[in-house]
């Protein structure tokens, strides 16, 4: 052959192959063969056979973001199916077949196409007739329920309930209809069946009827059902039953779990010890030679089932093995019931955990009367700043000022400090800070008044008497008739009709020089010391003249003062929980 020959055969042959290669991709041939797949559709002649594709799709692809196709063919014929045939829909992955025939058995295949890929896999229809008397099928599916329980049986066309409009499932059983009553109750896809015996084995049809495209049909399937005489209950704890066991130090112990379970076959259930060590559980060793064990478990059969047991061992009871919470468990698959005990010292002595007891809430007082005595000033200021609803308030009981300040002014430099306190630092904290109405002779008074006659006046109308004084300052016999002439000491100490504070703004070494009435109130309500501060300063370092010589009382002589000042309320009348 020449060479132009040769060239004029290629030139022939090639458009031919390419025409074969392009007709062969438009079909299913050249697509990815998946075999055809175990399950098969059946049906008789005149009901509706439905062939679900066989290809699971979410497995080659995505679904929700690849576009596809499903095509239906004909293996028979090689054909593609369509709807222009008669009694036949194709709904999304299903082909529908009403009033299927004996002719339309056969294998089917279903190719899904996307844009780049084909894949392709056949399925069976089966048709058969009815040749039972018994309204059997002559496919069915197997079923097994259990003997002496609540059982159920489930029709294999409950997924197509959502395919259909007007869907609903009768049950039969032997040609009869099965209706609700003390044996069967249908629950539509299911079939409900109490106290299952022997006599519940058999044949049951399911009958689904419904409408497509305004049409009513109906399909069916078979069960075979089998009934299987093996049943086991729920483990039931005997014991132990949550047991608080009072045992002697040192001594052995053993306890039993005992575990039954009813019913007849192989019971799966392992009964195990455990104990709850902090936040974790930790199995009971099963090694007989170590302190804390567990024995091997003994199963005995009995008349209507089983008994499990397995023994908690302890050779020596120790301290550590008090209060710990030691729990039995019966694991099986319907269930897991369990129960536990704690181990408690068995001499434990009552008197003892009394006296304890006492001694504790002895403790609890005494430390709560110390706290309050040491405390009892801060205390009482925090209760009248938080609940000052608990006290009766001042208004309206015709008093103006809340303090009358009281000082000698008789000997010339003798009261010095006590005046500078008075007339600056008292003004500054008691008004300045915590709005308290002071009255000051020299400050508040009118001038011209005489002196007697303002202090009874100014008396009368305050809450409280602030005397201050110094070492030398009550000392003379001119002060010491200031004292009861001018502060009303003898008339309050006798009436009773103001309270008096003194403010000792130095230490007093000689206090039999003081005032009669002034040592009768001191010795019996006591005196504000502001020099006890300025005392421990003059011992701590070598600044002691310029701290003793200048008044800084301490953050607690404020306290003090402002706990022996009127107590400003707000409830306007007194009640049962005002004071």
């Amino acid at each position: 052959m020449g060479r132009s020959s040769l060239i004029f055969l290629v030139a022939v042959l090639w458009p031919t192959e390419c025409a074969v290669i392009s007709t062969e991709t438009l079909g299913p041939e050249s697509c990815r063969d998946f075999g055809q797949a175990f399950e098969r559709a059946f049906s008789i002649p005149g009901e509706v056979a439905i062939l679900e594709c066989p290809l699971q799709v979410h497995y080659l692809f995505n679904p929700a973001e690849t576009p596809y196709s499903v095509t239906w063919y004909d293996e028979r014929t090689g054909s593609e199916i369509t709807e222009l045939e008669q009694s036949v829909m194709l709904k999304k992955t299903q082909v529908w077949f009403f009033n299927v025939t004996m002719q339309q058995q056969g294998k089917y295949t279903c190719v899904v196409r996307t844009q780049s890929e084909c894949y392709k896999q056949a399925t069976g229809l089966v048709v058969t007739e009815m040749t039972s008397e018994n309204c059997e099928r002559p496919q069915r599916g197997l079923q097994r329920i259990s003997a002496h329980v609540n059982d159920l049986l489930v029709c294999p066309l409950r997924k197509y309930l959502k395919s259909v409009d007007s869907p609903s499932i009768q049950w039969y059983k032997n040609c009869e209809l099965l209706r609700e009553d003390e044996k069967f109750v249908p629950n539509e896809d299911m079939l409900n069946i109490r106290k299952v015996h022997l006599d519940d084995a058999g044949f049951y049809t399911c009958k689904m009827t419904f409408r497509v495209a305004g049409v009513a049909r109906e399909m069916a399937e078979t069960i075979e059902c089998e009934v299987n005489d093996e049943y086991l209950m729920k483990p039931q704890m005997i014991e132990p039953v949550n047991e608080i066991i009072k045992v002697e130090r040192g001594s052995s112990f053993r306890k039993d779990c005992v575990v039954v379970v009813r019913g007849k076959g192989i019971p799966m259930v392992d009964v195990i010890w455990k104990v709850l060590l902090g936040s974790e559980e930790e199995f009971i060793s099963q090694n007989t030679s170590h302190r804390v064990h567990q024995k091997p478990m003994n199963e005995s059969r009995t008349k209507d089932g089983f008994l499990m047991v397995r023994t908690l061992s302890l050779s020596a009871v120790w301290e550590e093995d008090f209060y710990l919470n030691f729990t039995c468990m019966a694991s099986s698959s319907r269930g897991h019931p369990s129960s536990q005990i704690s181990l408690v010292p068995a001499d434990a002595n009552l008197f003892l955990l009394l006296g304890l007891l006492l001694g504790s809430v002895a403790l609890l007082f005494v430390t709560s009367v110390l706290l309050c005595t040491i405390f009892k000033v801060e205390l009482a200021l925090w209760v009248r700043t938080v609940f000052p609803f608990l006290y009766k308030t001042t208004d309206g009981d015709g008093k103006q000022y809340d303090a009358y300040i009281a000082y000698p002014r008789v000997l010339e430099g003798s009261s010095e400090k006590a005046e500078i306190f008075a007339m600056s630092t008292l003004p500054q904290v008691l008004e300045g800070q915590y709005d308290y109405k002071l009255f000051i002779l020299g400050r508040d008074g009118l001038p011209g008044e005489a002196v007697v006659d303002v202090v009874q006046d100014a008396l009368s109308r305050c809450r409280r008497l602030l005397l201050l004084y110094t070492a030398s300052s009550l000392c003379s016999p001119e002060a010491q008739e200031w004292a009861e002439q001018q502060t009303g000491l003898y008339r309050a100490l006798v009436e009773n009709s103001m309270r008096i504070v003194l403010l000792e703004l130095e230490e007093i070494r000689e206090p039999l020089r003081l005032p009669h009435s002034v040592r009768l109130l001191k010795d019996k309500q006591g005196a504000l010391q502001a020099w006890k501060r300025r005392k421990r300063w003059a011992s701590c370092d070598g600044k002691s003249e310029e701290r003793v010589s200048s008044l800084e009382p301490s953050a607690r002589f404020w306290r003090e003062v402002r706990y022996h000042m009127p107590i400003r309320g707000k409830a306007k009348e007194r009640n049962w929980f005002s004071f």
